[in-house]
């Protein structure tokens, strides 16, 4: 314990405050990314061997359903295209074909079963063609005759939904076969994640369901719920995961970004906590070999109380500390207590 008497306390301008005064609760303020979810994101490749000619799109960017993202161009293409023309042409044959024998058995001319071959002719070309003219769609070619004249070879990567470009994995000028990663698009309108990294003492008492809040959003218009707390601990950054839902993203939020949220219990914590988590004045906080302290005022001096901090900020530190409400703290002159403590003048005015 640290005597001082109540002169020196005086002289030393230490001002001590009950805990009872500050925020009492589980609620913490932790780092998170906004990222987009798994099932959210859709990969597009590419349809045939080529080059790409152009990028029309680039990471990070917002795009709309249709938009072209890059073009394409290369021998296979024209193939797909003199295929669709030819299958057009003997689509045209099989229907002149079907109307000259309908007109023939009509005069009796031909029997029903000549008639019966040239319509199955017929409808096995038209299947031909649509099968072609699906494939021009699925490779981003125009038909011949429709948007350009003759065949071009020339494909058109477009966005299938609206959303943002999550990675654009490719280069003007370079040569990509088929089904090689171009972008990966990501819907956001409907529901964003929150990934956020924690120490297991600053996720203890959080679980699923807690209220989680963006640092800076209008309130209530960026809320969010914890939907997981990782049951291990990532080995590169010696932390764990916790994720929450998104339901109603905004402009507030963009993926990618890193933002500050505030998690609060659902529930009330239970156990040794219960009542023990405090949110205190950074001021009041004092490090001493590797462990972080504070004092509390007690007859006939001070006393060092070590504490555990959950989350920090610039001016206020959440900590669990075995004290009741009651108790009081030192909020200024702790550097001068932490002096005497550690026999550096102690009780010394300076």
């Amino acid at each position: 314990m640290i005597k001082l008497s109540p002169e020196q306390i005086k002289s030393l301008s230490i001002t001590t405050q009950s805990l009872s005064r500050f925020e009492a609760g589980g609620g913490r303020r932790l780092p998170a990314q906004v990222v987009v979810p798994p099932r959210q994101v859709e990969v597009i490749g590419a349809p045939l061997a080529g080059a790409v000619t152009a990028v029309l799109a680039a990471y990070g960017e917002t795009v709309t359903r249709g938009q072209p993202l890059a073009r394409m161009q290369g021998p296979q293409m024209l193939e797909l295209q003199r295929d669709y023309l030819q299958a057009q042409a003997q689509a045209e044959v099989a229907s002149e074909s079907r109307r000259r024998d309908e007109a023939l058995h009509a005069d009796g001319i031909i029997a029903g079963s000549r008639l019966s071959v040239t319509r199955a002719t017929e409808r096995q070309a038209a299947a031909q063609l649509a099968e072609k003219r699906q494939a021009l769609h699925l490779a981003g070619l125009s038909a011949p005759g429709t948007e350009v004249k003759g065949l071009s070879g020339v494909a058109e990567i477009r966005a299938p939904f609206a959303g943002v470009v999550l990675e654009a994995a490719v280069q003007p000028g370079q040569r990509v076969k088929t089904s090689t990663l171009l972008f990966k698009l990501g819907r956001i309108d409907s529901l964003l994640w929150l990934e956020i990294q924690a120490t297991p003492a600053q996720a203890a008492g959080l679980a699923p369901g807690d209220k989680v809040s963006v640092v800076g959003c209008a309130q209530g218009s960026q809320d969010g719920r914890l939907t997981l707390i990782a049951p291990h601990m990532n080995p590169a950054t010696q932390s764990l995961l916790l994720r929450a839902e998104l339901p109603k993203p905004d402009a507030c939020v963009k993926p990618f970004q890193f933002v500050q949220v505030n998690i609060t219990p659902a529930a009330p914590q239970t156990g040794n906590r219960s009542g023990n988590t405090w949110r205190v004045p950074g001021s009041a906080l004092v490090r001493y070999q590797g462990k972080v302290w504070l004092f509390a005022a007690v007859a006939g001096g001070f006393r060092p109380i070590p504490v555990n901090v959950l989350d920090e900020t610039e001016k206020s530190s959440l900590v669990v500390v075995e004290m009741p409400g009651d108790a009081r703290i030192v909020t200024h002159g702790v550097v001068t207590l932490k002096a005497s403590w550690l026999g550096l003048g102690a009780g010394q005015a300076k």
